[in-house]
């Protein structure tokens, strides 16, 4: 007998008239009463946000362990995934916050290809101050902790939550019921789900980058979205951090067991896919689950979060550290006497044509 999806596909080709209306409102009441059709369909959906998900929340431990719970969108996710793992070999997604990446010593801009510098210029941008038409804010990398290692925030305990509120649910049918199978598929889609999601090679792409020389590096960075944008942030990595220049190339950092998982884990989402489809009752507790963690993963993708949360870690940020002015040529002056070279650096972007006599003698001076 063919599975129940199948069946209503099947019987969708025959023409309906008024002798079977009937049958068509007990079929409907059916499939309230229990959803199990709608499950097989929310499955395949959703991919994007899993791996934006996962990407916020790779690298953050303990060990492997990364907190993004089951949802319906992991098998969509275990295509595209299983597409790059044959492809370029990449896990992170693009950066989805256009962002050059300039060098305040040699002047040298190149556009980001790193997905989490992208979201750390977008989220302080979030939190910049307001006024003015252009706020350029100084950061200092803290000596303290270590580039690479973020801190755990609300999104990483609101996963660790929303996985033990999952288990939680679909333990419920078992003893009312009867009916195991709502917690094997959850306990399995968890498993599939963590073991997908702490694959290695997402901390070493994320953080692909050397780090800045403990005794005698310095690099100043700056991060903008370029011209027209109202906020730039400049980085003064000074014997701390990494170097932002090689995580902003998107370095290769495929490995070979990445796309043997990649493959193994796409085949038992099949196999958990072909579980759900054979779910005779209690759908909606399996509904229940798969729309929690959907809420998750949403929320996990989509938060704003402090840098410590994004792995860059940074010294307390005092009043000069922020400069504003009316104007953004006088901003970028301002700049230049706070650290020398950031408003030289960021001036052929803001200001590509020509400039007026006393701005350009200012600049003169400043070269």
């Amino acid at each position: 007998m063919p599975p129940p999806l199948l069946r209503r596909l099947l019987a969708s080709v025959h023409p309906r008239n008024a002798l079977n209306t009937n049958t068509t409102f007990s079929e409907q009441a059916a499939s309230w009463q229990n959803p199990e059709d709608i499950l097989s369909v929310l499955m395949v959906i959703g991919g994007d946000i899993v791996q934006r998900a996962v990407a916020q929340l790779a690298g953050t431990g303990p060990g492997p362990f990364c907190p993004v719970a089951f949802s319906f969108g992991w098998l969509a996710y275990s295509v595209s995934a299983l597409t790059s793992a044959v492809g370029d070999g990449r896990l992170l997604p693009q950066p989805d916050c256009p962002t050059y990446v300039v060098n305040a010593k040699t002047g040298y801009t190149r556009e980001n290809a790193s997905w989490v510098l992208g979201r750390l210029l977008r989220d302080n941008e979030a939190r910049k101050l307001k006024g003015g038409s252009l706020t350029i804010a100084f950061f200092h990398t803290d000596h303290t902790r270590p580039a690479g290692v973020p801190s755990r925030d609300w999104v990483y305990w609101s996963g660790v939550l929303v996985i033990l509120m999952q288990l939680a649910i679909a333990v419920i049918p078992g003893p009312l019921h009867g009916n195991w199978v709502v917690l094997i598929v959850t306990a399995g889609g968890t498993l599939l789900a963590l073991v997908g999601s702490g694959l290695g090679q997402w901390r070493d792409e994320k953080y692909a980058a050397r780090p800045v020389n403990p005794t005698t590096g310095r690099e100043v960075v700056v991060l903008t979205r370029g011209n027209g944008s109202t906020f730039a942030m400049v980085v003064i990595s000074d014997r701390a951090g990494i170097r932002l220049e090689d995580l902003a190339g998107g370095r290769d950092k495929r490995r070979l067991i990445t796309s043997v998982m990649t493959g193994t884990l796409f085949l038992l989402w099949i196999v958990l896919l072909l579980t759900v489809e054979g779910l005779e009752m209690d759908a909606w507790y399996l509904l229940a689950v798969g729309g929690l963690g959907m809420l998750q993963n949403v929320l996990a993708a989509g938060a704003t979060r402090s840098s410590d949360a994004l792995g860059f870690h940074f010294q307390e940020r005092l009043k000069d550290d922020v400069v504003k002015e009316k104007k953004v040529m006088q901003t970028l002056m301002r700049a230049e006497e706070r650290e020398a070279g950031v408003g030289l650096a960021l001036l052929p972007l803001y200001f590509p044509g020509e400039l007026w006599p006393e701005e350009q003698e200012f600049w003169d001076r400043k070269r």
